[in-house]
This record gives structure tokens, C-alpha cells and sequence, in this order.
């Protein structure tokens, strides 16, 4: 799986009518083309604004909500994909790719239960 972040004031300050932007919206579309034509792309979605986040928490007993994402991280999540991949080395490079593109961050997480070795 892979996670991509972004800064929070980056994703609150986000023109999406900017040549930028647009680039990275048709940077994302045509790895996706790609991924799906190979097939290695088995899911992908952007999030919401981070507004609309809810956490919730054991606390006291019970659970607990509270509004928006971790409050003392600096970046959000925008976005994942799930892919795959024959190796570790082909998904590090889609991640870099990602990266080198857009510019956000990305985290590489094996799912559990994955192809054998896949979690090692």
C-alpha cells in the first residue's frame, strides 16, 4: 500500500485551478493509466479534506471522537493506492516516482496476509 501525505498548510492553501496542480492531477492520472494497463494497480483514491476527519480513541473506558486527524502532525493524508508488485524494488520505485513528481510523501506499507515474504 502506498501512503501519500502532503503538509497540512500545503493541502489548506491548494489551488486546484494552478498549472501545478492541474500537472500533478495529470501526473497521478496517467501512473494510474500505466499501473492499470501493467497490472499492478488494484486500488487508488484521494481523501477529503482532512476537515471532515473524525479519530476516534479508547478513553476512559469507552471511545472517544474527536474531530480532524492527528492534531500535532504536520502532514495529512491524501491519498493511497494499493498495488501489486512483483518486488519490493518495483513498488519503492512507483513510490519514488510519486515523490520525485509530486513532491509529497510517500509510505510504503506491506498489507498483512499478502503474497509470501511480502510482510518481511
Amino acid at each position: 500500500m502506498l501512503l501519500a501525505y502532503t503538509g497540512q498548510t500545503d493541502w489548506a492553501q491548494v489551488d486546484v485551478t494552478s498549472a501545478e496542480f492541474q500537472a500533478m492531477c495529470q501526473f497521478y492520472a496517467d501512473l494510474g493509466r500505466e499501473l492499470t494497463e501493467s497490472g499492478e494497480l488494484v486500488l487508488t483514491e484521494g481523501l477529503a479534506d482532512p476537515s471532515l476527519t473524525r479519530t476516534l480513541r479508547r478513553r476512559d473506558g469507552g471511545v472517544a471522537a474527536s474531530d480532524g486527524p492527528y492534531a500535532e502532525a504536520k502532514e495529512v493524508l491524501v491519498s493511497f493506492a494499493i498495488v501489486d508488485c512483483a518486488s519490493h524494488e518495483r513498488v519503492m520505485a512507483i513510490a519514488a516516482r510519486v515523490v520525485d513528481a509530486v513532491g509529497d510523501t510517500v509510505e510504503v506499507r506491506p498489507i498483512m496476509g499478502g503474497p509470501p515474504g511480502a510482510d518481511a
